[in-house]
Protein backbone atom coordinates (compact mmCIF):
# COMPACT_ATOMS: atom_id res chain seq x y z
CA UNK A 1 0.00 0.00 0.00
CA UNK A 2 0.87 3.26 -0.95
CA UNK A 3 0.55 6.56 2.17
CA UNK A 4 -1.44 9.14 1.08
CA UNK A 5 -1.19 12.56 3.38
CA UNK A 6 -3.94 14.86 2.83
CA UNK A 7 -2.86 18.83 3.30
CA UNK A 8 -6.09 21.31 3.14
CA UNK A 9 -7.09 23.38 5.24
CA UNK A 10 -10.98 22.87 5.25
CA UNK A 11 -12.12 19.90 7.27
CA UNK A 12 -15.50 19.31 5.69
CA UNK A 13 -12.97 18.86 2.18
CA UNK A 14 -10.74 16.49 4.15
CA UNK A 15 -13.45 13.78 5.12
CA UNK A 16 -15.23 14.27 2.09
CA UNK A 17 -11.52 13.22 0.32
CA UNK A 18 -11.06 10.77 2.42
CA UNK A 19 -14.39 8.75 0.62
CA UNK A 20 -14.09 9.65 -2.68
CA UNK A 21 -12.15 7.03 -3.66
CA UNK A 22 -11.68 3.24 -3.04
CA UNK A 23 -8.49 3.99 -1.71
CA UNK A 24 -7.66 0.61 0.20
CA UNK A 25 -9.01 -1.23 -3.39
CA UNK A 26 -6.54 0.88 -5.91
CA UNK A 27 -3.90 0.43 -3.43
CA UNK A 28 -3.60 3.52 -1.68
CA UNK A 29 -3.61 3.86 3.00
CA UNK A 30 -4.26 7.08 4.28
CA UNK A 31 -2.23 8.09 6.58
CA UNK A 32 -2.58 10.97 7.70
CA UNK A 33 -3.82 14.87 7.28
CA UNK A 34 -3.13 18.22 7.92
CA UNK A 35 -4.55 21.56 8.31
CA UNK A 36 -1.69 23.24 6.66
CA UNK A 37 1.81 23.21 5.16
CA UNK A 38 3.15 23.76 9.09
CA UNK A 39 1.92 21.00 10.18
CA UNK A 40 1.78 18.72 7.12
CA UNK A 41 5.74 19.53 7.55
CA UNK A 42 6.22 18.16 11.03
CA UNK A 43 3.55 14.53 9.89
CA UNK A 44 6.28 14.16 7.21
CA UNK A 45 9.48 12.36 8.99
CA UNK A 46 6.72 10.54 11.00
CA UNK A 47 4.58 9.33 8.52
CA UNK A 48 6.71 9.05 5.45
CA UNK A 49 3.90 9.22 3.08
CA UNK A 50 4.93 7.98 -0.98
CA UNK A 51 2.14 10.89 -1.80
CA UNK A 52 0.67 14.33 -0.57
CA UNK A 53 -2.48 15.92 -2.04
CA UNK A 54 -2.15 19.46 -1.13
CA UNK A 55 -3.94 22.45 -1.19
CA UNK A 56 -1.95 26.17 -2.41
CA UNK A 57 -3.76 27.83 -0.31
CA UNK A 58 -3.82 27.85 3.19
CA UNK A 59 -3.12 29.63 6.03
CA UNK A 60 0.19 29.71 8.15
CA UNK A 61 2.16 27.90 5.67
CA UNK A 62 1.08 28.15 2.03
CA UNK A 63 1.35 24.70 -0.31
CA UNK A 64 4.04 25.90 -2.29
CA UNK A 65 6.23 26.72 0.67
CA UNK A 66 5.46 23.66 2.02
CA UNK A 67 6.91 22.04 -0.64
CA UNK A 68 9.86 23.72 -1.22
CA UNK A 69 10.96 22.71 2.21
CA UNK A 70 9.70 19.21 1.93
CA UNK A 71 11.63 18.69 -1.25
CA UNK A 72 14.87 19.55 0.96
CA UNK A 73 14.35 16.18 2.87
CA UNK A 74 15.79 13.17 1.14
CA UNK A 75 12.31 11.55 0.84
CA UNK A 76 11.01 10.29 -2.26
CA UNK A 77 7.41 12.17 -2.18
CA UNK A 78 5.94 12.90 -5.32
CA UNK A 79 2.78 15.58 -4.82
CA UNK A 80 -0.33 16.65 -6.53
CA UNK A 81 -1.56 19.84 -6.33
CA UNK A 82 -5.47 20.80 -5.55
CA UNK A 83 -6.17 24.05 -6.86
CA UNK A 84 -9.21 26.28 -7.16
CA UNK A 85 -9.88 27.44 -11.03
CA UNK A 86 -8.42 31.01 -10.23
CA UNK A 87 -5.01 29.60 -8.79
CA UNK A 88 -4.47 27.69 -11.94
CA UNK A 89 -0.78 30.12 -12.84
CA UNK A 90 0.58 29.02 -9.12
CA UNK A 91 -0.31 25.20 -9.98
CA UNK A 92 1.71 25.50 -13.47
CA UNK A 93 4.38 27.08 -11.55
CA UNK A 94 4.28 24.00 -8.64
CA UNK A 95 4.53 21.97 -11.66
CA UNK A 96 7.67 23.39 -12.79
CA UNK A 97 9.00 22.70 -9.41
CA UNK A 98 8.41 19.09 -9.50
CA UNK A 99 4.83 18.82 -8.49
CA UNK A 100 4.03 15.42 -10.41
CA UNK A 101 0.31 16.96 -11.28
CA UNK A 102 -2.60 19.38 -10.34
CA UNK A 103 -5.80 18.40 -10.15
CA UNK A 104 -8.92 21.25 -10.64
CA UNK A 105 -11.16 21.75 -7.47
CA UNK A 106 -14.20 21.01 -7.31
CA UNK A 107 -12.77 17.79 -7.43
CA UNK A 108 -13.38 15.38 -10.53
CA UNK A 109 -12.96 11.54 -8.81
CA UNK A 110 -11.95 9.96 -12.31
CA UNK A 111 -9.41 12.78 -12.42
CA UNK A 112 -7.88 12.26 -9.14
CA UNK A 113 -8.25 8.47 -9.31
CA UNK A 114 -5.99 8.77 -12.97
CA UNK A 115 -3.66 11.13 -11.44
CA UNK A 116 -3.21 8.90 -8.23
CA UNK A 117 -2.27 5.42 -10.86
CA UNK A 118 -0.30 7.20 -12.89
CA UNK A 119 1.79 7.86 -9.78
CA UNK A 120 1.45 4.32 -8.64
CA UNK A 121 2.91 3.43 -11.65
CA UNK A 122 6.07 5.55 -11.64
CA UNK A 123 6.73 4.61 -8.06
CA UNK A 124 6.25 0.93 -8.80
CA UNK A 125 9.03 1.77 -12.32
CA UNK A 126 11.58 3.67 -9.91
CA UNK A 127 10.89 0.63 -7.29
CA UNK A 128 11.80 -1.80 -10.00
CA UNK A 129 14.70 0.41 -11.42
CA UNK A 130 16.32 0.67 -7.83
CA UNK A 131 16.02 -3.19 -6.96
CA UNK A 132 17.95 -3.27 -10.78
CA UNK A 133 20.47 -1.03 -9.64
CA UNK A 134 21.21 -2.91 -6.15
CA UNK A 135 20.96 -6.11 -8.42
CA UNK A 136 23.47 -5.18 -10.23
CA UNK A 137 25.78 -3.36 -7.71
CA UNK A 138 25.26 -7.14 -6.03
CA UNK A 139 26.18 -8.60 -9.07
CA UNK A 140 29.35 -6.27 -9.60
CA UNK A 141 30.82 -7.08 -5.88
CA UNK A 142 30.71 -10.93 -6.82
CA UNK A 143 32.18 -10.76 -9.99
CA UNK A 144 34.64 -8.05 -8.45
CA UNK A 145 37.33 -11.02 -7.63
CA UNK A 146 36.62 -12.18 -11.09
CA UNK A 147 37.27 -9.45 -13.02
CA UNK A 148 40.40 -8.57 -11.10
CA UNK A 149 41.72 -11.69 -11.64
CA UNK A 150 41.03 -11.65 -15.61
CA UNK A 151 42.50 -7.96 -15.52
CA UNK A 152 46.27 -9.18 -13.95
CA UNK A 153 46.36 -11.77 -16.32
CA UNK A 154 45.89 -10.02 -19.23
CA UNK A 155 48.67 -7.69 -17.73
CA UNK A 156 51.20 -10.90 -17.10
CA UNK A 157 50.13 -11.71 -20.89
CA UNK A 158 50.64 -8.49 -22.58
CA UNK A 159 47.08 -8.54 -24.05
CA UNK A 160 46.49 -4.94 -22.45
CA UNK A 161 48.26 -2.15 -21.02
CA UNK A 162 46.19 -0.05 -18.83
CA UNK A 163 48.09 3.44 -18.06
CA UNK A 164 47.23 3.88 -14.42
CA UNK A 165 46.80 7.65 -14.46
CA UNK A 166 44.22 7.56 -17.11
CA UNK A 167 42.54 4.56 -15.28
CA UNK A 168 42.76 5.49 -12.09
CA UNK A 169 39.30 4.88 -11.26
CA UNK A 170 38.94 1.75 -12.91
CA UNK A 171 41.89 0.73 -10.76
CA UNK A 172 41.02 2.06 -7.34
CA UNK A 173 37.33 -0.30 -8.03
CA UNK A 174 39.12 -3.12 -8.43
CA UNK A 175 41.09 -2.36 -4.84
CA UNK A 176 44.63 -2.60 -6.99
CA UNK A 177 47.18 -0.10 -6.06
CA UNK A 178 50.81 -0.57 -7.46
CA UNK A 179 51.91 3.13 -7.13
CA UNK A 180 55.98 3.03 -7.02
CA UNK A 181 58.71 3.78 -9.54
CA UNK A 182 59.56 -0.05 -10.39
CA UNK A 183 57.65 -3.39 -11.16
CA UNK A 184 58.54 -6.60 -10.71
CA UNK A 185 56.83 -9.94 -10.82
CA UNK A 186 57.31 -13.00 -8.55
CA UNK A 187 55.70 -16.62 -9.89
CA UNK A 188 55.87 -18.88 -6.80
CA UNK A 189 54.93 -22.47 -7.72
CA UNK A 190 54.27 -25.74 -5.64
CA UNK A 191 57.31 -28.10 -6.73
CA UNK A 192 55.67 -31.66 -8.10
CA UNK A 193 53.94 -34.14 -5.65
CA UNK A 194 53.29 -37.67 -5.15
CA UNK A 195 50.48 -39.61 -6.12
CA UNK A 196 48.96 -39.65 -3.02
CA UNK A 197 48.24 -35.99 -2.69
CA UNK A 198 44.42 -35.15 -3.83
CA UNK A 199 43.56 -32.54 -6.07
CA UNK A 200 41.55 -31.31 -3.14
CA UNK A 201 44.83 -31.42 -0.98
CA UNK A 202 46.93 -29.54 -3.42
CA UNK A 203 44.35 -27.13 -3.58
CA UNK A 204 44.67 -26.28 -0.08
CA UNK A 205 48.16 -26.34 -0.65
CA UNK A 206 48.06 -24.08 -3.26
CA UNK A 207 45.91 -21.44 -0.98
CA UNK A 208 48.40 -21.72 1.70
CA UNK A 209 51.25 -20.46 0.16
CA UNK A 210 49.24 -18.00 -1.64
CA UNK A 211 48.72 -16.84 2.38
CA UNK A 212 52.03 -17.42 3.33
CA UNK A 213 53.46 -15.23 0.35
CA UNK A 214 50.86 -12.25 1.47
CA UNK A 215 52.21 -12.65 5.12
CA UNK A 216 55.72 -11.64 4.28
CA UNK A 217 54.80 -8.86 1.21
CA UNK A 218 51.62 -6.96 2.46
CA UNK A 219 53.67 -4.57 5.08
CA UNK A 220 56.57 -4.02 2.79
CA UNK A 221 55.88 -3.31 -0.81
CA UNK A 222 52.13 -2.24 -2.61
CA UNK A 223 51.15 -5.61 -4.39
CA UNK A 224 48.65 -7.65 -6.43
CA UNK A 225 47.77 -11.10 -6.92
CA UNK A 226 46.28 -14.09 -9.14
CA UNK A 227 46.64 -17.07 -10.17
CA UNK A 228 47.84 -17.94 -13.71
CA UNK A 229 46.31 -20.04 -16.64
CA UNK A 230 48.51 -22.60 -14.94
CA UNK A 231 47.16 -21.75 -11.62
CA UNK A 232 50.71 -20.85 -10.48
CA UNK A 233 50.89 -17.88 -7.81
CA UNK A 234 51.94 -14.70 -9.14
CA UNK A 235 52.59 -11.77 -7.23
CA UNK A 236 53.36 -8.28 -8.81
CA UNK A 237 54.84 -6.12 -6.70
CA UNK A 238 55.62 -2.14 -6.78
CA UNK A 239 59.17 -1.33 -5.74
CA UNK A 240 61.19 1.52 -5.04
CA UNK A 241 63.85 0.64 -7.04
CA UNK A 242 65.45 -2.10 -9.65
CA UNK A 243 67.77 -4.26 -6.90
CA UNK A 244 66.62 -7.70 -6.50
CA UNK A 245 68.31 -8.55 -2.80
CA UNK A 246 65.20 -6.95 -1.22
CA UNK A 247 63.20 -9.23 -3.35
CA UNK A 248 65.48 -12.01 -3.34
CA UNK A 249 65.65 -12.03 0.59
CA UNK A 250 61.59 -11.94 1.17
CA UNK A 251 61.09 -15.23 -1.75
CA UNK A 252 63.60 -17.25 0.54
CA UNK A 253 61.53 -16.68 3.54
CA UNK A 254 58.21 -17.07 1.64
CA UNK A 255 60.13 -20.51 0.57
CA UNK A 256 61.63 -21.79 3.92
CA UNK A 257 57.78 -21.42 5.37
CA UNK A 258 56.38 -23.77 2.61
CA UNK A 259 58.53 -25.58 3.51
CA UNK A 260 58.04 -25.56 7.23
CA UNK A 261 54.36 -25.57 7.81
CA UNK A 262 53.18 -27.27 4.96
CA UNK A 263 55.00 -30.20 4.37
CA UNK A 264 55.84 -29.82 0.81
CA UNK A 265 58.08 -26.99 -1.37
CA UNK A 266 57.90 -24.55 -3.76
CA UNK A 267 60.23 -22.92 -6.39
CA UNK A 268 60.20 -19.69 -6.88
CA UNK A 269 61.02 -17.33 -10.14
CA UNK A 270 61.71 -13.62 -9.86
CA UNK A 271 61.80 -11.13 -13.15
CA UNK A 272 63.71 -7.88 -13.27
CA UNK A 273 62.22 -4.71 -12.15
CA UNK A 274 60.78 -2.34 -14.40
CA UNK A 275 59.90 1.53 -14.19
CA UNK A 276 57.26 1.40 -16.89
CA UNK A 277 54.13 -0.22 -16.40
CA UNK A 278 53.90 -1.97 -19.52
CA UNK A 279 56.67 -4.13 -18.87
CA UNK A 280 54.80 -6.20 -16.44
CA UNK A 281 54.71 -8.73 -18.82
CA UNK A 282 58.57 -8.79 -19.24
CA UNK A 283 59.07 -9.35 -16.03
CA UNK A 284 56.64 -12.13 -15.46
CA UNK A 285 57.66 -13.92 -18.89
CA UNK A 286 61.30 -13.71 -17.13
CA UNK A 287 60.21 -15.29 -13.70
CA UNK A 288 58.72 -17.72 -15.54
CA UNK A 289 61.92 -18.22 -17.78
CA UNK A 290 63.35 -18.69 -14.12
CA UNK A 291 61.35 -20.97 -12.53
CA UNK A 292 61.61 -23.20 -15.82
CA UNK A 293 65.33 -23.61 -14.59
CA UNK A 294 64.01 -25.92 -11.48
CA UNK A 295 64.17 -28.67 -14.05
CA UNK A 296 67.75 -28.27 -14.15
CA UNK A 297 68.93 -26.25 -10.99
CA UNK A 298 66.20 -28.35 -9.18
CA UNK A 299 63.51 -27.53 -7.11
CA UNK A 300 62.69 -25.67 -3.79
CA UNK A 301 64.83 -22.45 -4.12
CA UNK A 302 64.62 -18.93 -5.23
CA UNK A 303 65.82 -18.27 -8.87
CA UNK A 304 66.93 -15.22 -9.70
CA UNK A 305 66.15 -14.11 -13.74
CA UNK A 306 69.17 -11.43 -13.60
CA UNK A 307 71.45 -14.75 -12.00
CA UNK A 308 69.82 -17.60 -14.83
CA UNK A 309 71.25 -14.39 -17.34
CA UNK A 310 74.95 -14.15 -15.53
CA UNK A 311 75.38 -17.70 -15.92
CA UNK A 312 75.16 -17.27 -19.43
CA UNK A 313 71.69 -19.28 -19.52
CA UNK A 314 69.18 -16.25 -20.45
CA UNK A 315 69.40 -16.60 -24.15
CA UNK A 316 66.29 -19.26 -24.45
CA UNK A 317 66.45 -21.79 -27.95
CA UNK A 318 62.96 -21.86 -27.83
CA UNK A 319 61.29 -18.31 -28.29
CA UNK A 320 58.15 -17.03 -28.01
CA UNK A 321 58.46 -16.89 -31.94
CA UNK A 322 59.18 -20.32 -32.57
CA UNK A 323 56.77 -21.72 -29.67
CA UNK A 324 53.73 -20.02 -31.74
CA UNK A 325 55.65 -21.33 -35.46
CA UNK A 326 55.17 -24.72 -33.89
CA UNK A 327 52.03 -24.34 -32.58
CA UNK A 328 50.45 -23.22 -35.69
CA UNK A 329 51.83 -25.65 -37.91
CA UNK A 330 50.70 -28.16 -35.14
CA UNK A 331 46.74 -26.39 -35.64
CA UNK A 332 46.93 -26.72 -39.46
CA UNK A 333 48.63 -30.27 -39.86
CA UNK A 334 50.94 -29.14 -42.16
CA UNK A 335 53.76 -32.19 -42.05
CA UNK A 336 56.31 -30.11 -43.95
CA UNK A 337 56.01 -27.01 -42.25
CA UNK A 338 56.46 -28.92 -39.07
CA UNK A 339 59.90 -30.79 -40.60
CA UNK A 340 61.20 -27.17 -41.72
CA UNK A 341 60.80 -25.82 -38.16
CA UNK A 342 62.56 -28.73 -36.45
CA UNK A 343 65.21 -28.76 -39.41
CA UNK A 344 65.79 -25.25 -38.19
CA UNK A 345 65.20 -25.09 -34.54
CA UNK A 346 68.19 -28.26 -34.06
CA UNK A 347 70.46 -26.32 -37.08
CA UNK A 348 70.11 -23.57 -34.68
CA UNK A 349 71.28 -25.40 -31.55
CA UNK A 350 74.08 -26.89 -33.13
CA UNK A 351 75.12 -23.30 -34.25
CA UNK A 352 74.77 -21.84 -30.69
CA UNK A 353 76.90 -24.91 -29.40
CA UNK A 354 73.52 -24.86 -26.85
CA UNK A 355 74.29 -26.46 -23.75
CA UNK A 356 72.80 -29.71 -22.21
CA UNK A 357 71.01 -27.90 -19.79
CA UNK A 358 69.59 -25.49 -22.62
CA UNK A 359 68.23 -28.64 -25.16
CA UNK A 360 66.79 -29.50 -21.91
CA UNK A 361 64.87 -26.85 -21.49
CA UNK A 362 64.23 -26.29 -24.87
CA UNK A 363 63.08 -30.39 -25.11
CA UNK A 364 60.54 -29.40 -21.75
CA UNK A 365 59.05 -26.27 -23.42
CA UNK A 366 58.50 -28.72 -26.55
CA UNK A 367 56.92 -31.07 -24.58
CA UNK A 368 54.95 -28.49 -22.98
CA UNK A 369 53.62 -26.81 -25.99
CA UNK A 370 52.85 -30.36 -27.61
CA UNK A 371 50.48 -31.32 -24.54
CA UNK A 372 48.77 -27.42 -24.60
CA UNK A 373 47.70 -28.60 -28.34
CA UNK A 374 46.62 -31.81 -27.53
CA UNK A 375 44.18 -30.22 -24.45
CA UNK A 376 43.67 -27.56 -27.11
CA UNK A 377 42.27 -30.10 -29.41
CA UNK A 378 40.44 -32.16 -26.32
CA UNK A 379 42.60 -35.09 -27.33
CA UNK A 380 44.11 -37.60 -24.51
CA UNK A 381 48.19 -37.66 -24.52
CA UNK A 382 48.55 -40.92 -23.20
CA UNK A 383 48.22 -42.59 -26.94
CA UNK A 384 51.48 -40.10 -27.93
CA UNK A 385 53.85 -40.34 -25.21
CA UNK A 386 53.07 -44.28 -24.62
CA UNK A 387 56.66 -44.74 -25.09
CA UNK A 388 57.80 -42.97 -22.02
CA UNK A 389 57.73 -45.81 -19.42
CA UNK A 390 58.69 -42.69 -16.43
CA UNK A 391 56.30 -40.21 -15.57
CA UNK A 392 59.02 -37.67 -15.11
CA UNK A 393 59.67 -36.56 -18.89
CA UNK A 394 62.65 -34.37 -17.54
CA UNK A 395 64.21 -37.83 -16.44
CA UNK A 396 63.58 -39.72 -19.59
CA UNK A 397 65.30 -37.16 -21.70
CA UNK A 398 67.78 -36.66 -19.05
CA UNK A 399 68.48 -40.18 -19.80
CA UNK A 400 69.29 -40.16 -23.55
CA UNK A 401 72.85 -39.89 -24.49
CA UNK A 402 73.37 -37.38 -27.55
CA UNK A 403 72.13 -34.26 -29.50
CA UNK A 404 70.89 -36.81 -32.40
CA UNK A 405 69.16 -39.17 -30.03
CA UNK A 406 67.15 -35.73 -28.30
CA UNK A 407 66.38 -34.68 -31.94
CA UNK A 408 65.11 -38.19 -33.31
CA UNK A 409 62.84 -38.20 -30.24
CA UNK A 410 62.03 -34.68 -30.28
CA UNK A 411 61.10 -34.72 -34.32
CA UNK A 412 58.99 -38.13 -33.98
CA UNK A 413 57.01 -36.64 -30.99
CA UNK A 414 55.86 -33.27 -33.24
CA UNK A 415 54.80 -35.82 -36.19
CA UNK A 416 53.31 -38.45 -33.85
CA UNK A 417 50.92 -35.42 -32.00
CA UNK A 418 50.03 -33.84 -35.10
CA UNK A 419 49.49 -37.36 -36.72
CA UNK A 420 47.18 -38.26 -33.98
CA UNK A 421 45.05 -35.22 -33.42
CA UNK A 422 44.45 -34.56 -37.33
CA UNK A 423 43.41 -38.38 -38.14
CA UNK A 424 41.04 -38.18 -35.37
CA UNK A 425 39.48 -35.05 -36.67
CA UNK A 426 38.32 -36.47 -40.22
CA UNK A 427 37.09 -39.77 -37.97
CA UNK A 428 35.34 -37.65 -35.35
CA UNK A 429 33.66 -34.90 -37.89
CA UNK A 430 32.22 -37.79 -39.81
CA UNK A 431 31.09 -39.55 -36.84
CA UNK A 432 29.88 -36.01 -35.60
CA UNK A 433 27.28 -35.84 -39.05
CA UNK A 434 25.95 -39.31 -38.61
CA UNK A 435 25.47 -38.97 -35.08
CA UNK A 436 23.32 -35.78 -36.24
CA UNK A 437 21.65 -37.10 -39.01
CA UNK A 438 20.26 -40.03 -37.13
CA UNK A 439 19.07 -37.80 -34.17
CA UNK A 440 17.04 -35.67 -37.25
CA UNK A 441 15.83 -39.09 -38.10
CA UNK A 442 14.09 -39.85 -34.81
CA UNK A 443 13.21 -36.27 -34.00
CA UNK A 444 12.06 -34.55 -36.93
CA UNK A 445 8.04 -34.63 -35.81
CA UNK A 446 9.46 -32.27 -33.05
CA UNK A 447 8.08 -28.95 -33.94
CA UNK A 448 10.40 -27.19 -31.67
CA UNK A 449 13.61 -28.97 -32.40
CA UNK A 450 16.15 -26.62 -32.77
CA UNK A 451 20.19 -26.61 -34.12
CA UNK A 452 21.19 -25.93 -30.54
CA UNK A 453 19.43 -29.08 -29.68
CA UNK A 454 21.65 -31.41 -32.03
CA UNK A 455 25.00 -29.32 -31.02
CA UNK A 456 24.05 -30.34 -27.44
CA UNK A 457 23.23 -34.16 -28.52
CA UNK A 458 26.51 -34.24 -30.17
CA UNK A 459 28.56 -31.93 -27.28
CA UNK A 460 29.64 -29.79 -29.77
CA UNK A 461 29.70 -25.83 -30.30
CA UNK A 462 26.80 -24.39 -32.38
CA UNK A 463 28.63 -22.46 -35.11
CA UNK A 464 31.26 -25.44 -35.02
CA UNK A 465 28.73 -27.95 -35.80
CA UNK A 466 27.21 -25.87 -38.50
CA UNK A 467 30.75 -25.62 -40.20
CA UNK A 468 31.76 -28.99 -39.51
CA UNK A 469 27.80 -30.39 -41.24
CA UNK A 470 28.13 -28.14 -44.38
CA UNK A 471 31.53 -28.70 -44.75
CA UNK A 472 30.82 -32.95 -44.73
CA UNK A 473 27.94 -32.98 -46.70
CA UNK A 474 27.86 -29.41 -48.85
CA UNK A 475 24.35 -28.65 -47.11
CA UNK A 476 23.08 -26.83 -44.19
CA UNK A 477 21.78 -28.66 -40.97
CA UNK A 478 18.62 -26.36 -41.59
CA UNK A 479 17.93 -27.57 -45.57
CA UNK A 480 19.04 -31.03 -44.08
CA UNK A 481 16.02 -30.85 -41.63
CA UNK A 482 14.01 -29.32 -44.33
CA UNK A 483 14.56 -32.35 -46.76
CA UNK A 484 13.64 -35.18 -44.33
CA UNK A 485 10.33 -33.67 -43.12
CA UNK A 486 9.13 -33.19 -46.31
CA UNK A 487 10.27 -36.54 -47.75
CA UNK A 488 8.50 -37.80 -44.32
CA UNK A 489 5.18 -35.97 -45.31
CA UNK A 490 5.16 -37.17 -49.05
CA UNK A 491 5.45 -40.61 -47.79
CA UNK A 492 2.96 -39.83 -45.67
CA UNK A 493 0.53 -38.70 -48.60
CA UNK A 494 1.91 -41.81 -50.73
CA UNK A 495 0.24 -43.66 -47.92
CA UNK A 496 -3.25 -42.05 -48.11
CA UNK A 497 -3.47 -39.04 -46.00
CA UNK A 498 -5.02 -36.62 -47.13
CA UNK A 499 -5.51 -33.98 -44.27
CA UNK A 500 -2.54 -31.46 -44.71
CA UNK A 501 -2.71 -29.77 -41.29
CA UNK A 502 -2.52 -33.40 -39.67
CA UNK A 503 0.64 -34.18 -42.04
CA UNK A 504 2.41 -30.82 -41.33
CA UNK A 505 2.12 -31.63 -37.59
CA UNK A 506 3.57 -34.78 -37.85
CA UNK A 507 6.56 -33.72 -39.55
CA UNK A 508 6.96 -30.90 -37.15
CA UNK A 509 5.62 -27.57 -38.73
CA UNK A 510 2.82 -25.80 -36.62
CA UNK A 511 1.96 -23.90 -38.97
CA UNK A 512 0.23 -25.63 -42.08
CA UNK A 513 0.88 -22.35 -44.36
CA UNK A 514 4.62 -22.57 -44.14
CA UNK A 515 4.92 -26.21 -44.90
CA UNK A 516 2.87 -25.55 -48.09
CA UNK A 517 5.12 -22.94 -48.93
CA UNK A 518 8.33 -25.75 -48.18
CA UNK A 519 6.51 -28.89 -49.72
CA UNK A 520 6.49 -26.38 -52.88
CA UNK A 521 9.79 -25.47 -52.94
CA UNK A 522 10.89 -29.05 -52.62
CA UNK A 523 8.25 -30.95 -54.57
CA UNK A 524 7.12 -28.02 -56.73
CA UNK A 525 3.21 -28.11 -56.23
CA UNK A 526 1.38 -27.52 -53.07
CA UNK A 527 0.48 -30.35 -50.75
CA UNK A 528 -3.05 -30.02 -51.89
CA UNK A 529 -2.50 -30.47 -55.39
CA UNK A 530 -0.08 -33.54 -54.69
CA UNK A 531 -2.85 -35.09 -52.90
CA UNK A 532 -5.44 -34.93 -55.71
CA UNK A 533 -3.09 -35.64 -58.61
CA UNK A 534 -2.60 -39.10 -56.11
CA UNK A 535 -6.52 -39.78 -56.59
Amino acid sequence: MLKVLIVDDEYYFRQALKISLPWEELGFQIAGEAKNGAEALSLMSEIAPDIVLVDINMPIMDGMEFIQKAKQSEQETKFIMLTGQSEFVYAKMAVQLGVFNYVLKPIDEDELRNSLLEIKNLIDKEHAVKLDYEHLKKQAKEHMPMLKERLLNEWLQGSRVIDPLSSKERLQYLGINLDAPFHMVVVADIDSQDDLVTKEDMHIRKLAVQDIAQEFIQNTYPYDSCHDTNDRYVMIIGVPNASYERMEAISEAIRKSVQATLGCTVTIGVGNGYPAFESISVSYQEALFALKHRFVLGGNQVILHSMIAESGMKVSLFSVERRIGLLMSMRIGNLSEAEEWLTTFFQDARTKNASTEMLFVAALEIVSTCLEFLDEMSQSFEHVFQDTAQTDIFQFIQQMNSFGELERWVRNLILKVIAHVHGRKQNRAVKVVDEVKSYIQSHYGNEELRIVDLAKSVHMNYNHLCYVFKKETSITINDYLTEIRITKAKGLFDQGEKIVQYVASKVGYADANYFGKCFKKYIGITPSKYVNNIQ
